[in-house]
């Protein structure tokens, strides 16, 4: 069997995409392609892969599968994919998309570039919780995330410290961790490690749980730049729902044998 993908970033955070909004949905182990696809040296190379599938009452659905096989239930950055992508394809300015995380809406700013509204952002626990030693946050936005504030941030803080935290007592079946150095009241810069993807280049969802654990520290204002590794994006808050924005990018399309 042929598929059709094709591959788009947000930030360097990058998926591989699979279009079954008007052809039937293939009945294939959608987890272990991903750990097939997403390896850098023996795939095509991405964080995991995306399917993009019909719906009855909205524009698609989006299903998203972490680099190791795992199911995520909201992504930012391929949200923001998604809605650009559908866009070219249906001519909308307004997208209604729907995740495991619920219903999302995607806007064009421009022709590359997308604003999400994430919906409500929240803390899961009322006060700072402590992992292997180290005090942060814990926040859903859909999904779970440890944010930890630091001075500065060290070189490959993600990667020293981001497996440790991942899996624990608290997050049974793991958890996205942001390292946070507030810059000024609008702007911040975070280190990633995504839960089943490991060092990204980007999360807009952490870009969302940084901005909104600054904001109720006091530390940031309700319009934020986060600076990633892979680029810039916008957090807005406003009517008490995250929005993000930023650009995306059509990296190439292929089709791989299965």
């Amino acid at each position: 069997m042929k598929l059709s993908f094709f591959k788009m970033h947000a930030q360097g955070n990058d998926y591989i995409y699979f279009d079954f909004t008007t052809t039937p949905q293939p009945d294939i182990d959608f987890s272990q392609l991903s750990r097939d696809l997403s390896p850098r040296n023996f795939g095509v190379g991405s964080d995991g892969i995306v399917i993009i599938l019909p719906h009855p009452r909205y524009d698609g659905q989006m299903r998203i599968f972490n680099a190791d096989g795992s199911e995520g239930r909201m992504c930012g950055s391929a949200l923001r994919c998604v809605t650009v992508y559908l866009a070219r394809k249906t001519g909308k300015k307004r997208l209604e998309i729907d995740t495991l995380s619920g219903l999302k809406i995607g806007t064009i700013m421009e022709q590359n570039c997308a604003e999400v509204d994430m919906g409500r952002i929240g803390f899961l626990h009322d006060k700072p919780v402590e992992i292997m030693g180290l005090n942060g946050h814990t926040v859903t936005v859909g999904n779970h995330h440890f944010v930890r504030f630091e001075d500065s941030l060290e070189p490959d803080i993600a990667r020293k410290r981001g497996p440790g935290l991942e899996k624990n007592m608290l997050f049974p079946g793991g958890v996205n961790i942001e390292f946070v150095q507030v810059l000024t009241a609008d702007a911040i810069r975070i280190a990633i490690w995504e839960r089943g993807s490991g060092a990204t280049l980007a999360c807009g969802t952490g870009a969302c749980a940084a901005a909104f654990a600054g904001m109720q520290k006091k530390h940031l204002n309700s319009r934020v730049k986060v600076y990633m590794p892979g680029g810039m994006v916008t957090v807005r808050f406003a009517d008490k729902h995250a929005f993000l924005a930023g650009d995306v990018v059509l990296v190439f399309s292929g089709s791989i044998d299965r």
